[in-house]
């Protein structure tokens, strides 16, 4: 492989930036590229190892980088979603207890 601007074949891999380029390459099987000579990032096809592919964890998915990864593991990332669900539940089943929320499935009908 080499730069598309320079025709240069020293490139390492760049980093994902964010949760649209992590997604989005990562589902086309493509990564980003820096050319060392010029400088250019540039998007090609992924290589990948003998091996096969290597695990994903969710930070992989959420295009972390290195101090957001170290503070954000997998099993921390699903604690805090689950949390949120279960507060969001606890919500609205307040809401409707108390009576903030009138859902017409939930009014009782006049004869």
């Amino acid at each position: 492989m080499k730069c598309p601007k320079c025709h240069s074949a020293d490139l390492h891999r760049s980093r994902r930036r964010g949760l649209k380029e992590g997604w989005s390459l990562r589902r086309k099987q493509l990564a980003p590229y820096r050319c060392s000579a010029c400088g250019n990032r540039f998007v090609a096809a992924e290589t990948r190892a003998a091996g096969g592919q290597r695990p994903l964890s969710i930070a992989d998915y959420l295009g972390l980088n290195d101090r957001a990864r170290q503070q954000c593991s997998g099993p921390l990332i699903i604690a805090g979603l689950t949390s949120l669900f279960i507060l969001l539940t606890i919500m609205l089943f307040l809401a409707l207890a108390l009576g903030w929320i009138d859902p017409p499935s939930l009014q009782r009908r006049a004869l």
